[in-house]
């Protein structure tokens, strides 16, 4: 229980009072005469290892998935809003669409304005036709686009040759209206909101994610969202926006899904958990997540397509997204190990491998991160080692009995990466010495 406390002769621990066991019965040194010299390690017996529940697994590489789960919330998707502004001073007449979660369609009307401008604007058009003057024509036509109307109803005065005396406002996108802030009779000025109108057959899931976890995240990956609401379903959507900037507060990383919602069941400010299923790569990690070949749009990422051509809501040319997807192989899958192999002081990590039955090494090991009971390995073993999954523990208090360097040894640091590096290169052995005796005083 107290490896530390080494005593003379035998007798009860200071500590604990349990009985004290001989340091030397089942653990030895591992050269042997008339064998290469190895760096020291320790042996144990077939009866100590039965004992003791030592167990060990081989060091190899496999496929590992990291499973990161997380939580967000229910968003507008902001490329579907829309905003119903009046351009002119004037008066609202007569409303279509009187009261909030109304569904429209794209082109419905929604209001009826009364304006001293557009009449003077009108009149002003229809003089133009009556000289005949191409030019001037197109430029009162403009006008009047200006001031809102479409132009479709320009070219219906122009063609009738009459003023309306209101003039009907339409819905630009299909959608609900979120927001209206205008009622009938009432006067408007010039840059008021009318409506806002967000189409919510597509959401966003705004999703936190720790630093720490931001190597599992990649543009295009796959999400799985479950809302609160509905535990049973599943939606699924891709990253398309990782914000370049970490909010301070909750040291996280905003990540924006886009999920199609056609039947209109996830709902802005519902809360969200997230699932994010990576696949790791030797480093550890997450490896392309498919859309690499495809094309986006620089404006609008949520956009991808198999083939090149123009962004369907801006019409810039899409870019092919780098990288290529490559099946994973053995040399490019991680080098693990089970993760109760691996001792953990919060400064380093030390395993105990096997070399000869019976003896073992510490190893110290450059470590990855850790996907479910594996935990992957960058540095300091190789593909085949033997390493102690259970009892090493015990191993590394012998260790610290006999000398040899051990999880708490600070001075043997230099010597363990030197005993099994990832190059091989050994290091000359070094044995444990006995303390020189101290002459004592004598009494006179």
């Amino acid at each position: 229980m107290h490896p530390q406390v080494r005593l003379p002769k035998p007798g009860n621990c200071p500590i604990c009072s349990m009985p004290l066991i001989p340091a030397t019965a089942e653990v030895q040194e591992s050269t042997l005469e008339g064998e290469p010299e190895r760096p020291p390690s320790l042996f144990i017996s077939d009866q100590a290892r039965k004992r003791s529940g030592i167990e060990t697994a081989v060091v190899q590489r496999r496929p590992l998935t990291n499973e990161l789960r997380t939580v967000g919330r229910i968003l507008f998707n902001e490329s579907a809003l829309a905003e119903i502004v009046v351009r002119v001073d004037g008066y609202v007449e007569r409303l279509f669409a009187d009261f909030t979660g109304m569904q429209v369609k794209r082109g419905d009307h929604l209001a009826e304005i009364y304006s001293p401008d557009l009449f003077v604007a009108q009149r002003e058009l229809l003089l133009a036709v009556e000289t005949g003057n191409d030019l001037l024509i197109e430029t009162t036509k403009s006008k009047l686009r200006l001031l809102g109307l479409t132009r479709q109803q320009v070219d219906e005065i122009a063609s009738r040759r009459e003023t309306l005396e209101r003039v009907t406002l339409h819905s630009p996108i299909a959608g609900t209206i979120i927001e209206k802030r205008v009622v009938e009779q009432s006067p408007v000025r010039t840059g008021d909101v009318l409506y806002r109108i967000a189409n919510l057959e597509s959401v966003w899931a705004s999703l936190d994610i720790y630093e720490l976890d931001l190597q599992f995240v990649r543009y295009g990956q796959l999400v799985e969202i479950i809302a609160e609401a509905f535990p049973g379903q599943i939606y699924s959507g891709r990253i398309w926006l990782i914000d370049p900037v970490l909010t301070e507060e909750t040291r996280t990383i905003r990540v924006v899904v886009n999920i199609s919602n056609e039947e209109r069941k996830l709902k802005p400010g519902m809360f969200a958990n997230a699932v994010i299923r990576s696949p790791l790569q030797a480093d550890g990690s997450a490896r392309p997540s498919g859309v690499e070949g495809q094309f986006t749009c620089p404006m609008h990422p949520q956009i991808l397509k198999k083939d090149a051509g123009k962004c369907p809501i801006c019409e810039m040319t899409l870019l092919q997204i780098g990288g290529e997807e490559s099946p994973p192989t053995s040399d490019n899958l991680p080098l693990v190990v089970p993760a109760s192999a691996v001792l953990d002081s919060g400064i380093r990590k030390l395993v105990f491998v096997e070399r000869r039955p019976g003896h073992f090494n510490a190893v110290q090991i450059q470590a990855g991160p850790r996907s479910g009971a594996f935990q992957i390995v960058l540095s300091g073993l190789n593909e085949g080692d033997i390493v102690a999954t259970r009892g090493n523990f015990l191993l590394d208090s012998q260790s610290q009995i006999l000398g040899l360097p051990s999880l708490l040894d600070q001075e043997g640091a230099g010597d363990i990466h030197k005993q099994h590096s990832p190059g091989g290169e050994k290091a000359e052995p070094t044995r444990p010495t006995a303390p020189k005796s101290t002459p004592q005083p004598h009494k006179h």
